[in-house]
């Protein structure tokens, strides 16, 4: 197998937890370049439509969301530092606080900066997160910030107990999760970052998760990525949580559906449900001139309907 294949933008915090993950399972990975705006055609023929990032591919097999990508590493790389190995709930509930605090945080770049967007990006981030009033935001901003640093504070006083991490002495998903969101903060949003030097336990903690490597990355591009599309797909019986074709969906097996983020407009992927279980839904998706793919989504913040 050539290795596992990253298709991101690095000026977006989630592709940034990405890569942060790779770095934490000690891996070498291939970086492929995405726009950052629509369209995106050659990741969307790959993926069958979704164009969000990041997207991890292994061969071919395409995972999306940063929560599929850590099951997806920690499933086919065992060997290396689990991500996340008995602590899922955890991981999970905390990826849920840090999309609490993504929403205050992208509110605040959006009053920041999008006087200066041109009319191309502007449109394009009002239509991948719809639940925003864009003319609005500017009037909160302070609001905004003050909900930034309110939960801020709930992180820093989690750590203030002088632990390394959020559950000890090893990084796991859950401080990624909560790491990338002050990351854009840090670099994105100086009226909150120089509050947030106040806390210190938080910042300590921010410090470590960002001293952590983040892996060998290797420039690639869709070449290399349409290539290894060629390997077989990986065997959807031993994921974790795997359902038996018998189960409640029964109706639905190797039927066409569709699945799409909730709360965003990322795109979404028509195929042949082949596989699901507690962690991923699985489509095999056709077309586009490229070989049949498994196309993998984590359960949470993610619908599946018939189209």
């Amino acid at each position: 197998m050539l290795g596992p294949i990253l298709h991101h933008y690095d000026a977006s915090p989630f592709s940034q937890k990405a890569q942060k993950i790779l770095g934490i399972k000690q891996l070498t990975w291939h970086s492929v370049e995405m726009p950052m705006t629509a369209p995106k055609p050659e990741l969307e023929a790959i993926t069958g439509g979704y164009r969000g990032t990041p997207v991890l591919q292994l061969g071919s097999d395409v995972f999306i969301d940063t929560v599929a990508i850590a099951d997806a590493l920690d499933h086919f790389y065992p060997k290396t530092a689990a991500l996340a190995a008995g602590a899922k709930l955890f991981s999970d509930a905390m990826g849920l606080w840090a999309d609490s605090l993504f929403d205050p945080v992208l509110g605040s770049a959006v009053a920041l900066y999008a006087a200066d967007w041109d009319e191309h990006f502007y449109n394009d981030r009002a239509a991948v997160f719809p639940h925003l009033d864009f003319t609005a935001l500017p009037d909160t901003r302070e609001l905004m910030a003050a909900r930034i640093i309110q939960l801020a504070r709930q992180l820093d006083t989690q750590l203030i107990d002088g632990r390394s991490f959020l559950t000890g002495d090893e990084c796991t998903l859950a401080d990624v999760h909560c790491w990338g969101i002050f990351w854009f903060v840090r670099n994105g949003l100086p009226h909150v970052a120089s509050e947030l030097l106040t806390l210190e336990a938080l910042s300590d903690w921010a410090d470590r998760v960002e001293g952590l490597d983040s892996g060998e990355r290797l420039a690639s591009d869709y070449d290399v990525a349409r290539a290894a599309l060629l390997q077989p797909a990986a065997d959807l019986t031993l994921f974790p949580g795997a359902l038996e074709r018998s189960s409640r969906l029964n109706s639905w097996w190797d039927t066409p559906v569709k699945v799409c983020a909730v709360g965003a407009d990322r795109g979404c992927v028509e195929g042949i449900l082949v596989g699901q279980g507690d962690r991923f839904t699985s489509l095999r998706v056709e077309g586009s001139d490229l070989p049949v793919r498994h196309v993998h989504f984590p359960r949470q913040g993610y619908d599946i309907h018939r189209p």
